[in-house]
């Protein structure tokens, strides 16, 4: 009977243990989010704040918005680059942004000129070698909301 009940303790405490990272392949968060380039694949608001979106804003922005690609290098440094069409001929092709990890590695700092003009802290909601979506708490119409944007390779 007691090594019935020590099987099952620890069975429970190997099932319940969790990687560092956000990814099955064993990558560190700095790996995936600077694997290669990020593209834009949705962006809205996010009523409920559970990490989802729940009004998209993809239909709000321009062609020359959503063609734009996000790269981080492991540095800490990075480029917006405008992509195929630019929304003003004056605006550089690319322009640099910083960036890091905070609060243990689940917010996201973008500074410089940002992605899609936003910069500052956002809570990453997913990261994997394939999606990035990250969070940022704001007021819209003067009722609380998340701003969402999802990104992918």
């Amino acid at each position: 009977m007691k090594n019935a009940i020590l099987t099952i303790c620890v069975c429970f405490l190997f099932l319940s243990c969790k990687k560092d990272s956000s990814d099955s392949t064993g990558a560190s968060k700095t790996e995936l989010i600077t694997k290669s380039s990020w593209k834009y694949d949705d962006a809205g608001a996010d009523l409920d704040k559970n990490g989802g979106i729940d009004i998209s804003a993809t239909s709000q922005l321009q062609p020359c918005q959503t063609d734009n690609t996000l790269t981080l290098n492991s540095t800490g440094t990075g480029t917006v680059d405008e992509g195929a069409t630019k929304c003003d001929a004056a605006t550089p092709q690319s322009l640099p942004v910083t960036w890091n990890f905070s609060n243990n590695e689940s917010s996201l700092v973008l500074g410089g000129g940002g992605l899609l003009g936003i910069s500052g802290q956002f809570k990453i909601v997913t990261l994997t070698e394939t999606a990035l979506a990250f969070s940022k708490d704001t007021t819209y119409l003067g009722t609380p909301v998340s701003f969402v944007i999802k990104l992918k390779h």
